[in-house]
């Protein structure tokens, strides 16, 4: 019996002293910025033939969760053991945690190192200019090195999107504060910021509608009304109505910076006004109107300036002191009838009948505004008698011209006999 202890306490004092365990460490992402939760493992190694009892396990820092274990186990033979836990990155900077294993053999320590980064995703407007009251697409890319999602804090669409360049179609109305929420992930945890980006604000120039045309006009000539539509919106706009009384045209649409021009005639006395209708890109309707307003001559643009009878012949001139051509000039005296055709404005034409005895000349003619007029005059015969235009147009000479007016047309009669 004695012999046999003997042998026990020499195997013991001969057998090789444990090797005491091994700390190392594990974190589950590279990079870790301000406000991650970052898991990590705390990986401890029994090399010995033997177990290994853990007594307890202490993180010296707040920023790990939890940071005390007790009473953690046994570790078997040639094995490890991983304790998970958490690190709270709640501040930039380089942080150095302490950490204590303790065993029934002793206390091994070690240190995890860990740094946090403050860095966030930068937001670049690449649309420098938004036209307000116009349809604008904005593109804005997020500097990042992974994928993001933004949505516009304002009326905007789409109301969120997914990636690194982006576009919304925004149509503001006044000025206001383009503010993103952007939400970015690192490793397991996701992120938000709000950036806000500043574009230069332009007030449209929009749709403009320019009406030209002589105010001064007689009550029953056709007035031309020059019409000018010009686009200078970024955008186009279309199904347009230009209405001026019962004449109306129709653009299908104007892309921008385009202009539209065109003429309407109209009769002073009957008024209109000019009504331009069209819809915006995003499909609402506008409307503009601007009021035509004349200087009314109570007078006939067309008259019967002179007229003689000489040797059984009728013979007169027609004058068309308006500012537009009229046509189908038709001159009748006792049953006959005498065309003439078209007058140019402020110009004559001359007629002539065989015709004896008085009688009323009728004068009818269409104008371009499509109304057919007719004036007449009393005419007795052997009598000469020059009718010239009475008060009127301003632009047709007073009665220094009248008068050389008067030669011209004894001459001009005697050549067409």
């Amino acid at each position: 019996m004695k012999k046999l202890i003997f042998i026990i306490g020499l195997l013991i004092l001969i057998a090789p002293a444990a090797a005491q365990v091994s700390v190392t460490y594990e974190i589950s992402q590279d990079r870790i910025l301000v406000g991650d939760e970052v898991e990590c493992f705390l990986i401890i190694k029994n090399p010995n033939p033997i177990p290994e009892n853990l007594r307890s396990i202490v993180f010296f820092s707040d920023l790990i969760s939890p940071r005390i274990f007790s009473e953690v186990g046994v570790i078997p033979p040639n094995s490890e053991y991983r304790l998970p836990f958490i690190f709270k990155a709640e501040k930039e900077g380089t942080h150095i945690v302490e950490v204590s294993v303790k065993t029934y053999n002793g206390i091994i320590r070690t240190y995890i190192p860990f740094t946090v980064e403050s860095a966030e995703p930068e937001l670049v407007l690449k649309t420098g200019e938004i036209y307000l009251g116009e349809k604008n697409v904005i593109s804005v890319s997020a500097i990042w090195d992974s994928a993001v999602r933004i949505k516009p804090l304002f009326n905007a669409s789409p109301s969120e999107s997914y990636g690194n360049d982006f576009e919304f179609v925004f149509t503001p109305e006044k000025p206001e504060k383009l503010r993103f929420e952007i939400e970015y992930s690192n490793g397991n945890n996701i992120h938000s910021v709000i950036k806000e980006v500043n574009p230069v604000w332009i007030t449209s120039s929009g749709v403009t509608l320019s009406v030209t045309y002589n105010r001064n006009a007689y009550a029953n000539e056709a007035v031309e009304v020059s019409v000018k539509v010009a686009n200078l919106k970024k955008s186009p706009i279309n199904s347009l109505s230009i209405t001026i009384g019962g004449d109306e045209r129709f653009i299908p649409e104007l892309k921008p910076n385009e202009t539209w021009e065109g003429s309407f005639y109209v009769q002073p006395e009957k008024g209109a006004d000019v009504t331009l209708k069209y819809r915006d890109e995003l499909g609402k309707e506008h409307e503009m109107t601007k009021k035509l307003e004349f200087n009314t001559i109570n007078e006939s643009a067309v008259q019967i300036c002179g007229y003689e009878f000489d040797d059984s012949t009728l013979t007169g001139e027609v004058c068309n002191l308006g500012s537009t051509e009229v046509k189908n000039v038709i001159v009748r005296f006792g049953g006959k009838s005498y065309f003439v055709g078209s007058i140019l404005p402020e110009d004559y034409e001359v007629f002539s009948f065989k015709a004896e005895g008085n009688g009323t000349i009728e004068v009818s003619w269409k104008n371009l505004a499509g109304n057919v007029l007719t004036i007449s005059s009393f005419a007795e015969e052997k009598k000469v008698e020059l009718k010239n235009a009475e008060g009127g147009r301003e632009i047709l000479y007073a009665s220094a011209i009248v008068s050389v007016a008067i030669v011209l047309l004894a001459i001009l009669a005697f050549r067409r006999k």
